[in-house]
């Protein structure tokens, strides 16, 4: 059963299926990992995804004193499908989640198709956050003049990402198969990550994580991927020139999953980022050193 929480009790036990429900009564679900008292970091997932991504941050936040709260966007996981005209709007809740749970200040972490989605909180919440951490970002594609992108990359958030019907057929695809043949949609993932990703996915519990994460993130339908697809390969509309708030962003120099120079352009376009480019790296080696980004949460609380 879901654990509700509320203005008035915003602590509750059930710290991975968590709901807040907001004025209009829209139910937003997340988790928390890592200490209950200890300093909080909101984490964004990637697409499609859930709050069980960060899942595998437990042990390793607890250990340095770190509440890591994980959202789910509109139509993933435990989180009401709703409709969003541009990327801004979705600031909103990320900022009910802060309030709901009395957070003054935190960090805020966004990987892959989570990025855009915490930039877009920072422009509203800049006050607020100590440090953004970007992790293999999807950059503003739409906003990107004559980008080096794969024939993969370019069917994908080109081509495919305009097309409600094409997107929602690839989306609907991914979960049934998923759903009946995990297995299968596994083995596939490892055929278009370099080795270095693979060794990552070879290990038992990011498999099982990666698994967990998706098939929920797609349980109540494809909602939810099909907004971000619209989201973050249109225009952003945010003034990314403003961001002040500091950033670090890492991004592996072999990614297959988003295109590398789309994220090097967004860190260029951050005036005070940070950028670590993890070379012969792809997109899934967080999931084998999420202690490194902890360890930056950390350090923005010093």
């Amino acid at each position: 059963m879901d654990t509700r929480v509320t203005d008035d009790s915003p602590i509750a036990t059930g710290r991975s299926s968590r709901v807040h429900r907001l004025a209009d009564g829209r139910r937003i679900g997340f988790a928390e990992y890592g200490d209950p008292d200890g300093l909080p970091a909101i984490a964004l997932h990637g697409t499609p995804g859930s709050r069980d991504m960060f899942a595998l941050t437990d042990a390793g936040a607890r250990a340095r004193g770190l509440r890591i709260i994980a959202p789910e966007r509109p139509g993933y996981g435990l989180s009401e499908a709703h409709h969003f005209d541009a990327l801004p709007q979705t600031a909103s809740d990320v900022e009910a989640i802060a309030d709901a749970l009395g957070l003054d200040r935190f960090a805020l972490i966004g990987v892959s198709g989570g990025a855009p989605h915490a930039i877009a909180a920072v422009s509203l919440l800049k006050d607020r956050i100590l440090r953004l951490l970007l992790i293999g970002p999807v950059g503003p594609i739409a906003d990107c003049d004559h980008i080096r992108m794969s024939h993969l990359h370019q069917f994908i958030f080109t081509r495919m990402a305009p097309s409600p019907h094409a997107a929602g057929a690839f989306f609907m695809g991914l979960r049934t198969l998923i759903e009946w043949a995990p297995g299968a949609a596994y083995h596939l993932l490892l055929q278009r990550v370099p080795e270095t990703d693979r060794q990552v996915l070879y290990r038992p519990e990011v498999r099982e994580n990666l698994q967990t994460a998706m098939k929920e993130g797609l349980r109540p339908g494809v909602e939810g991927p099909l907004q971000d697809l619209r989201l973050y390969c249109g225009a952003w509309n945010l003034p990314l020139g403003e961001v002040a708030v500091p950033t670090v962003m890492w991004q592996g120099s072999e990614d297959t999953v988003v295109p590398p120079d789309a994220a090097y352009f967004l860190a260029g376009e951050l005036p005070n980022c940070q950028l670590e480019i993890i070379e012969g790296a792809g997109h899934y080696w967080v999931f084998g050193e999420f202690g490194h980004v902890l360890d930056a949460v950390r350090a923005a609380w010093s």
